[in-house]
């Protein structure tokens, strides 16, 4: 199998899932089973708590119940090898359960929205353009309201709003504090901010510069059986990268490498596409966006870059500013809610700063493993999902927790505390990219292993064009229809 060509594989998988699915070994994925998953939720959070207290809960359990059938019994090539489905599964799991069980969503969750506040306003704050709405009476606005929670995930116009999408512009800052009872926004000028003319247009670049990198690192993983998923990682790469062979150390370089820029890449790519349709779509037709959605969706401040400069956050703060502040966030409001659950169980006594903090690290970084984990578990080849994904982000936490307290406890003891600052950023770029070269193996041999690099993250190759291959690569349907509904392929 190392020879085949990569479109040879996933013709071969998709035999050998179309053989396990006739064997009743697997059940295929319906478009109903995906609609469901999304839906209970839904209901959960329309119906008030005050108004049936175990609904919510319920739901909850039910939801378990099909997401556990769901990376059990039901496979799909959609989404590398399904690595996708069982992702998806698994995080939708861990936000149902936050938003479902862990959170009162009536009392801990506001919303900025347009306009001045329906109720408990001020005579001179009339004329607002942004207040803090809480969960809604009216149906038609609850609706639409917890839809905007449940489908957010870094939530920029949230008060639970992730700390890396930055301040909010001042303007805005002092008309919600007039009405809110807590201030833990800052604020930064209004000129700061980027139009949002320009920033559609700052979409639209990354969306571009995204598309051309996924291209050329797909055709260059191609020519690679180790991300084809046939060859070991200490297997000989091609030419030119067969050079590295004679470095100790390289050839692992140059795939973990080329692993996190694939994620990276393909993030930014997916990320960059909330801009171009919300803030587009709001600008270019502004009276139906109005009315469907009280939040202020042509606000450019709602749409923050996915990952920032990475080399401020990692030098100030090595392994932890690496994943809490430069990294994507996009499951942090997940585990936050989670650990601060967790958390209450706790006497007093023992809720310390350095407690929580290890808390929150620990369970974010157990709870990304398991999401992980369940990804690959429900790729099609064999795969190692705990000596994998779990592996990696369990010791993250490990790394992350050490840090912390060699830093806090340990360092400040040593005579050279007094280090000048230039030599501890540098020591905290080297020490957190070293570590993640030599951690990163765990999952990237998994990622290579369940064959996620054969998914096909765009349309039209206009590189494996010039290179031989075809234009066109997107040859086969998503979906599938059949005697029980429309199938994932």
């Amino acid at each position: 199998m190392a020879d085949l060509h990569y479109e040879e594989l996933v013709r071969f998988r998709e035999r050998q899932l179309e053989s396990l699915l006739i064997e009743g070994v697997y059940k295929p994925i319906l478009v109903h089973h995906l609609v469901l998953l999304n839906l209970l939720p839904l209901i959960g959070l329309l119906i008030p708590r005050h108004s049936a207290r175990y609904v919510r809960p319920s739901i909850f359990a039910l939801s378990l119940g099909l997401a556990w059938q769901a990376l059990r019994s039901h496979r799909a090539i959609l989404g590398g090898n399904g690595y996708m489905i069982g992702l998806m599964t698994a995080w939708w799991l861990v936000s149902s359960a936050g938003l479902l069980v862990f959170t009162d969503i009536e009392q801990d969750c506001r919303r900025i929205e347009r306009g001045p506040a329906t109720t408990g306003k001020r005579k001179d704050e009339q004329g607002a353009r942004f207040h803090w709405q809480s969960y809604p009476h009216r149906f038609s606005h609850r609706l639409e309201w917890c839809a905007g929670l449940l489908f957010n995930l870094r939530g920029p116009e949230w008060n639970w709003r992730a700390p890396h999408l930055g301040p909010l512009p001042r303007s805005v800052h002092h008309e919600l504090h007039a009405g809110f009872t807590s201030d833990k926004f800052q604020a930064e000028d209004d000129a700061t901010y980027p139009s949002s003319k320009a920033r559609l247009k700052q979409a639209f670049r990354t969306c571009l510069i995204s598309y051309l990198l996924l291209d050329t690192l797909k055709v260059v993983m191609m020519r690679d059986p180790y991300f084809r998923g046939t060859a070991t990682a200490d297997s000989l790469p091609p030419f030119p990268f067969s050079y590295l062979e004679s470095i100790p150390l390289a050839n692992r370089f140059y795939r973990v490498f080329l692993s996190a820029m694939g994620v990276y890449v393909a993030l930014n790519f997916v990320t960059s596409f909330n801009p171009i349709v919300f803030l587009g779509l709001s600008m270019a037709f502004p009276n139906a966006s109005r009315s469907l959605t009280a939040a202020p969706l042509d606000a450019s401040w709602l749409y923050a870059d996915s990952f920032g400069f990475f080399c401020e956050p990692i030098a100030d703060h090595g392994l932890a500013g690496c994943w809490g502040r430069w990294w994507h966030q996009l499951f942090r409001n997940g585990f936050t809610v989670t650990a601060n659950w967790i958390l209450n169980f706790l006497p007093n006594s023992v809720r310390r700063k350095p407690v929580e903090r290890c808390v929150h690290v620990i369970v974010a970084f157990f709870l990304s493993g398991f999401i992980h984990a369940c990804g690959s578990y429900t790729q099609l080849p064999e795969t190692k999902p705990l000596s994998g994904p779990f592996l990696f982000f369990a010791m993250q936490s490990v790394a992350v927790i050490g840090e912390y307290i060699f830093k806090t406890i340990v360092f400040p003891k040593l005579p050279l505390s007094n280090t000048p600052k230039w030599l501890r950023r540098t020591a905290n770029i080297a020490l957190t990219f070293s570590w993640l070269l030599f951690s990163g193996a765990w999952i990237a041999d998994d990622f290579a292993r369940g064959g996620l690099w054969l998914v096909q993250p765009i349309p039209a190759s206009p590189l494996g064009f010039v290179t031989g291959n075809d234009f066109w690569v997107w040859k086969e349907p998503w979906f599938q229809s059949t005697s029980g509904g429309y199938r994932v392929i």
